[in-house]
């Protein structure tokens, strides 16, 4: 029997991924080893199906064998040019930092037997016509085109996959489900579902897709909206928008509205323009049309507080056509994210050489699903989301600050109040300073693990027409043991709430995101607020928080939640009646053998 060391040696590893199983590695042995230089064609020109040419990078085995090989295609408007710069890998939220080199390992996919594709989408870097921003059937449709040229290169096999992190994986199940013929699965480090809340979470807006104009090297661009309304749709539409004083409050977001024809940040122009969920969002997710993919998918979810990269593997491997083979795993935080993205190269040579080259890795005989515990930072095996062996749990909003699973008994305890101060006028906008409320349990006499989805449900009267609500749940260490770590986000838009009343699941929530319902103010809602996807064991001496408040400032400019330009009084019900608790999923036990060795 082959030793770990030789297996190793075959993908180019010095230890074992911390992700990997003593039990299900008989099949690296088997894999392509490291053995191929690396040639490169810069500056290809194809055409897509309406004639535009495309400037296209080709990285290829160096080799006089008699030998195709499969394809991966790397896909973002980020630039071909930059996605193999020679730089160490750089963490996330370091000065350094940069957003961008997100294609993954090319030369190491190479050096194993694999050619990869890397264009400049239209209107971006060297490429004709004109870039429409993310996602779009547009851009859709250019990379199926450019997943079939591929395929008819001479060298290769006709086989193809898909590699990338953030953008290019975003991208790939959208494509997947316009099922070009030659792509037979499909990788994906965060994936998003649903491109309204991972803008809109919950209908609140955040300035994420700021950056994206900045990042991309677009030589020339039009709006979505530019192209599908008329010129006085468009202008009604942009004074509709101006119109929000949340977003007249903003230099920045009133400056790209004011524009016209609007060809500044065109992107995020039609970002701000599309303000509640309709089909210019529905193009862009998969959530609207999983079953349309029929290709193996591997799903790879971050933890991370914002956006949906938390929410979309999850939601893939429980929707669509469910005899297509689907893999997940939530191997990182996001905060530990490092660029250019290698941490899970192996995984990717494993999977690919299973599905493009027939090779037997043995990475199907695993669990379906592996997840890291954090808290413990221990790797699990699941079959199932939710988990099937959940306790959901009531954890309620009592008075005082407290979190508790016992319910309030007094029918008239006052109710907790939230003073929202506008940051536009007297109001505080530092991370740390944003008008809050904490709810939380006494110190654990034992580890709790919370893994599975959140729903909060929250009983409140505003004094206004619309709030934003925003949830963080916090792990809290003891005493002089550094600050509360914020595990998972959740969002509302309290004029998106849930009008129909039904009865709901513990992981389900009931809101409408095609229209704003104005509330009357004092009135009680019930408020169902996604918390997203999380695993975590809150370790004995620690404790559980919920905060509350209108917007979470945290310090990167370009992924802030927009606040409310008002003064709002929040009035949260924590009493017998009108009770206000926050769902989660504990999980009770867990058998020795899920645990990976």
């Amino acid at each position: 029997m082959m030793e770990m060391k030789d297996k190793l040696d075959i993908v180019g590893l010095e230890k074992k991924p911390a992700y990997w199983d003593n039990r299900y590695m008989d099949g690296i042995e088997k894999m392509t080893p490291r053995k191929y230089e690396v040639k490169k064609e810069e500056d290809v020109i194809m055409e897509v199906r309406d004639g535009t040419r495309l400037a296209v990078d080709i990285y290829r085995p160096d080799t006089e064998e008699e030998v195709k090989f499969p394809g991966l295609v790397a896909f973002s408007a980020y630039g071909k040019s930059i996605q193999t710069l020679e730089r160490t890998s750089m963490q996330f939220k370091t000065v350094l930092f940069d957003h961008t080199i997100e294609a993954g390992d090319i030369y190491e996919y190479v050096r194993h037997g694999y050619i990869v594709v890397v264009p400049d989408p239209r209107g971006i870097g060297k490429s004709e016509g004109a870039w429409d921003g993310l996602y779009g059937r547009q851009e859709q449709e250019d990379c199926y085109d450019v997943i079939e040229w591929t395929a008819q290169l001479p060298y290769c096999n006709g086989n193809i996959g898909m590699i990338g992190i953030s953008y290019f994986s975003i991208l790939q199940p959208v494509v997947a489900a316009l099922q070009p013929p030659h792509l037979k699965a499909i990788m994906m480090v965060e994936v998003v579902d649903n491109m309204y809340h991972h803008n809109y979470p919950g209908g609140v807006f955040v300035n994420r897709s700021f950056m994206y104009t900045d990042f991309c090297p677009d030589v020339n661009s039009m709006s979505t909206a530019e192209r599908t309304y008329t010129t006085e749709e468009l202008k009604t539409r942009i004074q509709k928008r101006l119109a929000d004083p949340d977003i007249n409050h903003s230099a920045l977001y009133s400056g790209i509205l004011s524009c016209f024809p609007p060809r500044n940040q065109t992107y995020f122009f039609d970002i701000l323009l599309h303000d509640d969920d309709s089909d210019f969002w529905r193009e862009r997710s998969i959530q609207s049309h999983p079953e349309d993919i029929k290709v193996p998918m591997y799903l790879i979810s971050e933890y991370y507080e914002l956006g949906r990269f938390s929410q979309g593997p999850f939601f893939l491997f429980t929707h669509g056509d469910m005899s297509v083979p689907r893999k997940l795993a939530a191997p990182e935080e996001h905060d530990a994210l490092h660029l250019p993205h290698r941490i899970m190269t192996p995984e990717y040579l494993r999977w690919y050489d299973y599905w493009l080259k027939g090779i037997d890795t043995g990475i199907m005989d695993e669990p379906p699903m592996k997840l890291l515990v954090r808290g413990i930072n221990k790797f699990r095996y699941e079959k199932e989301w939710p988990l099937a062996r959940t306790n959901w749990t009531k954890y309620y909003l009592r008075d005082g600050g407290l979190l508790s699973t016992e319910k309030e008994k007094d029918e008239h305890v006052p109710p907790t109040i939230l003073q929202h101060k506008s940051p536009y006028k007297d109001g505080s906008n530092e991370t740390y300073a944003v008008p809050n409320v904490v709810f939380r349990t006494p110190v654990l006499t034992e580890d709790v693990e919370v893994t599975g989805p959140i729903v909060m449900h929250l009983k409140c009267a505003i004094d206004k027409t619309d709030a934003n609500f925003t949830i963080m749940l916090n792990d809290v260490p003891p005493e002089g043991e550094g600050r509360p770590l914020n595990l998972v986000t959740g969002n509302l838009r309290a004029s998106h709430r849930g009008l129909e009343k039904k009865e709901l699941k513990p992981w389900e929530f009931n809101n409408d995101h095609t229209r704003k319902v104005p509330v009357t103010p004092g009135e009680i809602n019930e408020y169902t607020i996604e918390v997203m996807n999380t695993s975590n064991v809150f370790k004995k001496g620690h404790r559980i928080e919920v905060e509350i408040k209108n917007y979470d400032a945290n310090p990167y400019h370009w992924m802030v939640q927009l606040p409310n330009s008002e003064d709002i009084e929040y009035q949260i019900h924590v009493d017998a009646v009108h009770d206000s608790y926050i769902y989660l999923p504990i999980i009770p036990y867990s058998d020795e053998e899920q645990w990976i060795q």
